[in-house]
């Protein structure tokens, strides 16, 4: 049966998956086609100022109002009536449209909308320095780039373009030298995890890619089986270790007359049988488990609490692992206990927990070892 015979959508159990394929492109190329048509009515509306003639706000408004498009729907089909079909002079002559490369490819059906929209894009942010003979070479480019790539793909490519073209970018606005635009919100949920977003300067974008990403790197298991977690989460699980780093430090600035701490209050029982929820001063919750780990190269303070939860006793903290203790570790151990990873990365563990009594023998270890290092 051939792929361009007609049939309802209960019949196509029929076509070879050849056939299939064919007919996806056809039945495709003759959509891409038909919104050439649509494309060329909008800038015919356009040209003529039929929106408000009809009642409409504008062109757009009556894209929406119509067609019952969103506003960027409208928004999109309108930048490409403008820059890939057709316009008219003063005078009635018709002129080339602004992208005529791509408009032929588009009237040939080969550019999806996402290509086209990404083509626009790329050539309308060209300064106007470049000149025609580069831009049209750049839009040609990108044409016959669509022919392998989707949209992301020749964004990639588009970028190439702007370096070569426009190596030294855009001129900064006064708002931008005076500093650079860095935002960052935070919020913590009823579960206590904490939920962040916002974004960098490419300055500091950079720096933050390049500090997580040795840390991100797959780490197969102890007996070779590779990496299971996704990029998602080695990237957390590498700003994470980031933080430690970072608290290891000794460089953060004083609070509240003390280095950065974490003050955690829970029970001896609690902490020896792994049961219950503690509740750190900042009010997020975390289990014993993950107060076990904390305690394992903390500074510990003691504390006897009255009846009410009145302080009878504070104790003095005692670093269990100290400085010079740290550096003759790193000369035994040259890095991870578990896999190798260099001592900048690692902190000291006790072979068994502190809770549990953890003997003097230690190792050092980087956020490989979850728990007691063996």
């Amino acid at each position: 049966m051939a792929a361009g015979d007609d049939l309802t959508a209960p019949e196509l159990w029929r076509f070879e998956p050849d056939e299939l394929g064919e007919l996806l492109q056809e039945k495709e190329k003759a959509v891409r086609l038909l919104q050439v048509e649509v494309l060329d009515i909008v800038a015919a509306i356009h040209r003529g100022n039929v929106g408000k003639t009809l009642g409409h706000r504008n062109t757009l408004g009556m894209l929406q109002d119509l067609l019952r498009l969103s506003p960027t729907e409208a928004s999109r089909r309108y930048k490409r009536a403008l820059n890939l079909c057709p316009s008219q002079a003063l005078t009635g002559e018709t002129l080339a449209p602004t992208l005529s490369i791509a408009s032929e490819a588009m009237r040939r059906g080969e550019l999806a909308d996402s290509q086209i929209d990404t083509i626009v894009g790329v050539v309308n942010r060209l300064p106007a320095r470049v000149n025609i003979k580069d831009r049209e070479e750049a839009e040609a480019s990108l044409v016959e780039h669509a022919k392998r790539y989707t949209a992301p793909g020749l964004a990639k490519v588009g970028r190439r373009i702007h370096d070569h073209l426009d190596p030294d970018g855009p001129a900064p606005s006064e708002h931008e030298n005076e500093k650079p635009r860095r935002e960052l919100s935070l919020h913590t949920g009823t579960d206590g995890r904490l939920n962040f977003s916002g974004s960098f300067d490419s300055e500091t974008g950079t720096l933050f890619s390049e500090i997580l990403s040795p840390l991100a790197k797959p780490r197969p298991a102890e007996n070779g089986t590779p990496d299971q977690r996704s990029v998602s989460e080695r990237n957390g699980d590498a700003l994470a270790e980031a933080l430690n780093l970072i608290a290891d430090s000794g460089k953060l600035p004083i609070e509240g007359a003390e280095r950065p701490h974490l003050t955690i209050t829970i029970s001896w029982d609690m902490l020896r049988d792994r049961l219950g929820i503690a509740y750190p001063h900042s009010g997020a919750p975390i289990s014993p488990e993950g107060v076990r780990r904390l305690a394992c190269d903390a500074d510990i303070i003691p504390m006897v609490l009255g009846s009410n939860s009145v302080p009878l006793d504070v104790g003095r903290n005692e670093r269990l692992i100290t400085p010079a203790l740290r550096k003759a570790l790193i000369a035994r151990d040259k890095g991870c206990a578990r896999c190798g990873r260099p001592p900048r990365w690692t902190r000291g563990h006790h072979i068994s927990h502190w809770a549990d009594g953890g003997i003097p023998v230690l190792k050092i270890a980087c956020s490989c070892a979850t728990g007691a290092i063996v």
